[in-house]
């Protein structure tokens, strides 16, 4: 079983996070601590998830924090609905160290909504989005923030 992952990427840092096993999209390379978000298709769920697109759109919301790698090299990675582990936060309200993608990163942006970077693998400090609110500053290149932005509905 999968533990909390020791990347520089998202990290959970409270209780408030369980770890479970969800479907993933077919051939979608994702690393342990990216950001997961539902799969969209047209204007509906696909079922699955994928890499988190830059914030909360058209359904496509924060889901959780990958808990182990997806390669392609993977035996089972061109395989739609593969089961991964994933941290799922148990509140709005559970606290993530993560790693910043872009930006300067100052004390002053604490409490800013910002953007998921475009890679999965951090917030973009100096864009605003509903990807995330930054809730502590810990260093120019880490914070802790949560995902506790509202979600979106789709069709």
């Amino acid at each position: 079983m999968a533990t909390a992952n020791n990347t520089a990427n998202f990290l959970p840092v409270d209780g408030s996070w369980v770890l479970e096993q969800h479907p993933f999209a077919a051939s979608t390379a994702i690393k342990d601590g990216y950001a997961v978000g539902i799969e969209i298709s047209g204007n509906n769920v696909t079922g699955y998830l994928t890499l988190m697109g830059v914030e909360n759109a058209s359904g496509a919301d924060f889901f959780g924090i990958m808990a182990e790698p997806i390669a392609a090299t993977d035996t089972d990675y061109a395989t739609a609905g593969k089961l991964k582990n994933v941290w799922v936060p148990t509140t709005p309200l559970a606290k993530a160290k993560f790693k910043v993608s872009a930006g300067t990163f100052t004390a002053a942006d604490v409490y800013k909504t910002v953007q998921i970077g475009a890679s999965s693998d951090g917030l973009d400090v100096d864009t605003a989005g509903k990807g995330a609110r930054i809730v502590q500053h810990i260093s120019s290149t880490e914070g802790i923030c949560t995902f506790s932005l509202p979600t979106t509905e789709t069709a």
